[in-house]
């Protein structure tokens, strides 16, 4: 590859003078023929050889990835013991890519990404053990985009892990009181038990006002496992709003319960849109 620079003289009135002047070597007015034809003159500049020829390069863009819709699951929110090991479930919702799950302990050392189980295409399941006291930080990228509230907190106290009879013996101490309730006096309404909008939120109310004291319980299992967005709010006298929103298409089961007895209607047998 190399650099020319082009200079042209055109004299059409000379052209008949060509056939004369290859003959001879001149001119008829003293010129040579290269001044009176009608072709180009090229000319080789001195820095024709300045140009790289390296083969081109080809770079390939990360695959565009929408991090915010990721979920994480069962990811404990109070302290733990140390020497316990914490398992949370990341839910990818239809986002492609490669996770990448590092600890961060409290002493600020980083250690290797941390092995995920697949549990199904959209969810993986990873498990980490905390030995030490402190502040855990855990780091979540998607083709090395980091999720929106990563680094997320793990807070670790000192003392034993609790053991089965530990586990056994609080249950005992803790255990349910007695209410006097009829749940077949419960009545629910709204379009959040006729069907399923995976767009918007789904609500519905539940009135427990002549159904004696006792405690809603509200669960939603669908084609993936349960259903982590449910919302249960006291409007008072025992009416209650219900919110929930789920992501995949299929089948669903809604249970709602008073006490522990099934309310009118339950378990709900819903299909999403």
């Amino acid at each position: 590859m190399f650099k020319v620079s082009q200079e042209m003289r055109l004299n059409t009135n000379a052209t008949h003078l060509l056939d004369r002047s290859i003959g001879d070597g001149v001119a008829s007015d003293g010129h040579s023929p290269e001044s009176v034809c009608i072709f180009g003159r090229y000319q080789r500049t001195p820095d024709a050889d300045a140009y790289p020829t390296e083969p081109p390069h080809v770079y390939i863009a990360p695959e565009l990835t929408d991090a915010g819709k990721v979920q994480l699951l069962h990811l404990p929110s109070g302290a733990v013991r140390i020497n316990s090991t914490v398992s949370f479930i990341i839910k990818r919702n239809g986002v492609k890519g490669n996770f990448d799950v590092r600890l961060e302990n409290p002493s600020g050392q980083h250690g290797a990404a941390l092995h995920l189980e697949q549990l199904d295409p959209e969810r993986f399941q990873v498990q980490c053990q905390l030995n030490q006291a402190g502040l855990y930080k855990v780091h979540i990228k998607c083709n090395s985009v980091p999720l929106p509230k990563s680094p997320y907190i793990i807070v670790t106290i000192a003392g034993a892990a609790p053991t089965e009879a530990d586990d056994e013996t609080a249950a005992s101490n803790s255990a349910m009181p007695v209410f006097q309730s009829d749940a077949s006096q419960v009545h629910s309404r709204g379009l959040g038990l006729t069907h399923i909008n995976l767009l918007e939120r789904n609500e519905f109310t539940v009135d427990a006002s002549a159904a004696g004291n006792n405690m809603l319980f509200v669960a939603i299992l669908g084609p993936q496992g349960p259903s982590e967005e449910i919302v249960v709010k006291h409007l008072g006298r025992n009416i209650f709003r219900v919110m929930y929103q789920v992501r995949d298409p299929g089948n669903y089961h809604l249970v709602a319960k008073w006490g522990e007895q099934h309310i009118p209607g339950s378990p709900f047998s819903l299909i999403s849109d």
